[in-house]
Order: structure tokens, then sequence, then C-alpha cells
């Protein structure tokens, strides 16, 4: 290799065209090796995230129902305005159900029922199924659904590994669960 000398003895330091393609080719090796695992730690960090938003849902629905004294219901809603049943995906909704018509049902939204607040779709295709279509909250914040209820959330690339829960008891707690879900 060629290498000049400047006049006070100093030599021009860089790298030849060989050292840099050798440089590239290990790192394009590397990058290629952690790419996938990355890519498993932001599924998990946004279905992480989905189940927290679900678990902020549940206390406000709970809150609020304690607060105002009546009942309160989370449905599955995907234009903000009305209950529709199975489409948890696509949004849902938490509502004073002032006449308490809801009986567990995911009917509608009543001209005296007042929607608290409008969640938007999950985004990145993930999946939201529930084993019932409303949840519903009484006044003393306990669940008037019966039994467990779960909210399942899978990932758009059906990992099972990066799959949520959140469990909904009679006392109207929720509390999320990692591991052992299966994704369609």
């Amino acid at each position: 290799m060629h290498r000049h000398i400047l006049k006070n003895g100093n030599k021009i330091k860089g790298f030849s065209l060989i050292e840099l393609m050798v440089a590239l080719a290990i790192l394009s090796i590397l990058l290629a090796l952690s790419l996938p695992n990355f890519q498993d730690i932001i599924e998990s960090s946004i279905t992480n995230s989905q189940a927290k938003s679900l678990m902020t849902t549940l206390n406000l629905a709970r809150s609020e129902a304690i607060k105002r004294g009546t009942e309160v219901g989370l449905c599955a809603s995907d234009d903000g305005a009305d209950c529709n049943a199975g489409t948890w995906s696509d949004g849902w909704i938490v509502f004073v159900d002032s006449n308490g018509d809801a009986d567990g049902d995911a009917g509608s939204i009543d001209a005296g029922d007042i929607v608290i607040r409008v969640f938007e779709a999950l985004g990145s295709d993930s999946v939201l199924t529930s084993t019932v279509d409303l949840f519903q909250y009484n006044s003393l914040g306990f669940s008037q659904t019966g039994g467990v209820q779960t909210l399942k959330l899978c990932p758009s690339s059906n990992n099972a590994a990066n799959a949520r829960s959140v469990e909904i008891n009679i006392s109207g707690r929720g509390r999320r669960i990692e591991g052992g879900l299966t994704c369609p």
C-alpha cells in the first residue's frame, strides 16, 4: 500500500477501500442478526402499551361509576358514538348508562346516556378480542358482567410471546397477564 508523506514527516491517515468494505460487511452481518430481535422488542413494547391503555380504561370506568353513583359501561365502538358487538380492535367507549338498560347487552347508547370518553383503534394492526361485548360497573365499582371476563390482545404477527390479556374479576378490578396465551 502506498501512503503519501507530508513535508513534516507525518503520514496521511485514512482507510483503504478494502478496509472500508470489510468493516461494512461485518456491520451488515451484525445488523442482520440483531434486526429480528429488535423487531420483537418493539412489538412487545407496543402490546405492553396497549394493555396499559386497556387497564387505564377499566380504571376510568370503575372510578366514574363510583364517583357518579350510577352504572357505567364500557363497550366496543367503531364510531365513538354507539356500541358495536365484536369490534374491540376498532375502538371502545366509556359511557354512563343513565337508565341502566344495557343489562350486559351491547345495545345502543340511549338519549339519556353520557359518553365519558372515546378510545380510538389500537393501531399497529393488533387484534383485540373479548369474552363479552359490554363491561358494566355498578355504583360501588363492582362488575355487573358476571364472572371473570377477558380482553385478549394479539399483535399483528400473532406471536403469542408478545400477546397480552387483561382479566376483569367480579370485584371490577383488572389485571394484566403475559405469557401462556395463544393467538389465532
